[in-house]
């Protein structure tokens, strides 16, 4: 330093505890327990899909036998009664044939009491009446034709899970759910972080004497806010998962939106003098630009950690989860919500 106006400014951020840090906590443990009860109530759910299919498809399995057995007795009493008819026609036939050979025999007899040589042509006529009498008369058989296979119901097939998508839904279901709440929520702000700034001023008195030199204590107050940009979701970062019920929704990591100084909370302390400085520190239009920004830069060095990235991410998967999992469980139940960021 040199010189009776130039100043000297050392500025440091930390995190504040206050009624904010204590709410957000608060709404975190909230939404892991509502994390919690969600999957358990889709598991549930799941349960209770599997315990109805399981009852359908015995009800189909026991209607498929039952239909089996009553179509075997059918065709069992339809043999029954083709084998009866068949016999009874061929006992009316071998009635009619022997009626015929009959008067034959008797025309023969009839013919042979008028002339002896005339007793064989008799009986020899008399048989081939009666014979072409029986054949005249009787029924022409043909085979049987196999009869044509009973075509089998869609339902008595094997029975199988009719998975209509998945489960009656598509992934475009769960998709077009989820894109709708992400247009609503381009920029979400996902974590407030309150800082205090302490900063000490010096300002060197005449030849940089340390007894001319004025020295003040301030605190500054600020915010970082954290967000997540959904404005670019799309149907390919969101992944359904029918083996396990799950919609995997894929999000950026968070960013710090801005710093906020809060300069109305400006916190002074006393001035400290040299033994022979006098009155208060007085800081030119650029001094005060210098000392801002050196408060600015405080804030952003700390707010850019890794440590708050850290944090701000974990609410990002837990306010983006909060906003996604009841769209989803209205599309269906059994469907729980996993966030994951992209990269």
């Amino acid at each position: 330093m040199s010189g009776k106006d130039s100043i000297d400014i050392k500025a440091t951020a930390d995190l504040v505890e206050n009624e904010s840090t204590a709410k957000r906590k608060q709404e975190a443990a909230s939404i892991e327990n509502q994390q919690k009860e969600a999957a358990k109530k889709a598991e549930e759910a799941r349960e209770e899909a599997k315990r109805k299919e399981q009852e359908r498809l015995e009800k189909e399995l026991a209607e498929k036998k039952a239909r089996e057995e009553q179509r075997a007795k059918e065709a069992a009493a339809a043999k029954e009664a083709e084998e009866a008819r068949l016999a009874a026609a061929k006992q009316k036939e071998e009635l009619i044939g022997a009626g015929l050979a009959l008067a034959g025999t008797a025309l023969a007899g009839t013919a042979g009491k008028k002339n002896s040589g005339g007793f064989w042509k008799g009986l020899l006529l008399g048989i081939i009446i009666g014979a072409l009498g029986f054949w005249l008369l009787m029924p022409r058989q043909t085979a049987p034709a196999e009869p044509a296979p009973t075509p089998v119901p869609v339902e008595d097939a094997d029975v199988t899970i009719d998975n209509d998508g998945f489960l009656g839904y598509t992934a475009a279901d769960f998709q077009n759910a989820v894109l709708g709440a992400a247009s609503e929520h381009q920029e979400l702000i996902v974590m407030e972080q309150p800082l205090s700034i302490a900063t000490t001023i010096t300002k060197a008195g005449l030849g940089n004497l340390p007894i001319f030199a004025k020295m003040k204590d301030v605190t500054y107050y600020g915010t970082g806010v954290y967000t997540v940009d959904l404005s670019g979701m799309d149907a390919s970062r969101i992944l359904v998962d029918e083996e396990t019920c799950t919609v995997t929704v894929k999000i950026p990591h968070t960013v710090l939106q801005y710093v906020n100084p809060e300069l109305s909370r400006t916190e002074f302390e006393d001035t400290e003098k040299g033994l022979l400085a006098f009155g208060d520190i007085k800081l030119t239009a650029e001094e005060t630009n210098q000392l801002e920004q050196s408060v600015y830069d405080a804030m952003k060095e700390r707010l850019d950690s890794e440590d708050l990235y850290a944090e701000a991410d974990r609410f990002a998967k837990l306010k983006t989860w909060e906003i996604f999992q009841p769209l989803v469980t209205a599309v269906s139940p059994m469907y729980k919500v996993e966030m994951e960021f992209i990269d």
